[in-house]
């Protein structure tokens, strides 16, 4: 069975969308789903948030990365299967449960350049490059697409390659946003770019989800702007209020906890949003 591939993306960062990420694996896995996070993002937050520091530490010093599995591909070297670098059995959340992950690290950000200088210089042409990139993101999703049930990358702020191929290999995407007059107009711009990939595969613009994040209730803005996003876009129901406990799930504890007791007064909210994404994406 083939898993279904999300790209959780926003050209602006600050938006919440490794929260998302993270918020959105852990419910899934916590009902009975398998779920692979894959962080394209070189600030390395959602691996922070699923692994730990020390795990993480761990995994970049034995070069269980998703900079060191494409580096086979940049400057060769004994070929090593996709598996072979993800972690296993990552959260803080108690019980068993299938959330695994393919961690990021600073150093990610230099593999797309060099990889980009081998390949022109190679005489490769920019959608000769684009193919390439999704080619080996696809081949690295086969190699284990019967192990999950859902694939979600977490892309960076703005667009890289590696986010095109994502996004290229994406069933749905999901698109965080504060609701603020300049994000509403940043999604116009990033939904064509998005859209066109999509249709390359015959999917359409109902595919591409906002998610409204960091929401307040009593800020007449946020309400107003909601209202339009709502209007002009596919917008989730749910909506993910700012709190303190959101922020502090961040932080990874040593302590196994529940779900509930991570996410505390938000975990409610958390749960309809991925109820909500569960019946969109057919997942039910």
């Amino acid at each position: 069975m083939t898993p279904r591939t999300v790209s959780v993306v926003n050209m602006k960062g600050g938006v919440g969308k490794s929260t998302t990420v993270a918020s959105l694996a852990e419910v899934l896995s916590t009902e009975g789903l398998r779920v692979l996070v894959i962080d394209l993002d070189p600030q390395s937050n959602v691996s922070m948030m699923l692994a730990g520091q020390d795990r993480w530490i761990e995994l970049r010093q034995s070069e269980k990365t998703i900079d060191a599995y494409f580096n086979q591909y940049v400057y060769g070297g004994e070929p090593r299967f996709f598996r072979d670098f993800i972690a296993t059995k990552v959260s803080d959340i108690s019980g068993d449960h299938t959330l695994d992950l393919l961690i990021s690290t600073p150093e990610f950000r230099y593999i797309e350049r060099h990889a980009l200088e081998k390949w022109v210089s190679q005489g490769f042409d920019i959608r000769q490059l684009n193919t390439r990139f999704s080619r080996l993101t696809n081949s690295a999703i086969e190699n284990v697409s019967e192990s999950y049930d859902v694939v979600l990358f977490d892309c960076p702020p703005g667009i890289s390659m590696f986010a095109e191929a994502a996004i290229e290999l994406s069933e749905f995407i999901v698109i965080p946003t504060i609701p603020d007059y300049v994000s509403r107009l940043g999604i116009f711009a990033f939904r064509k770019r998005a859209l066109r990939s999509m249709e390359q595969r015959r999917f359409t613009d109902e595919r591409i989800w906002t998610l409204i994040t960091k929401y307040e209730q009593a800020n007449t803005l946020h309400q107003s702007e909601s209202e339009m996003l709502k209007q002009q876009f596919n917008v989730f129901d749910t909506r993910i209020p700012q709190t303190e406990q959101i922020a502090r799930a961040a932080e990874w504890s040593e302590q196994k906890r529940t779900f509930e007791q991570k996410y505390g007064a938000a975990a409610p909210v958390i749960r309809r949003f991925a109820a909500e994404f569960r019946e969109r994406a057919g997942l039910i």
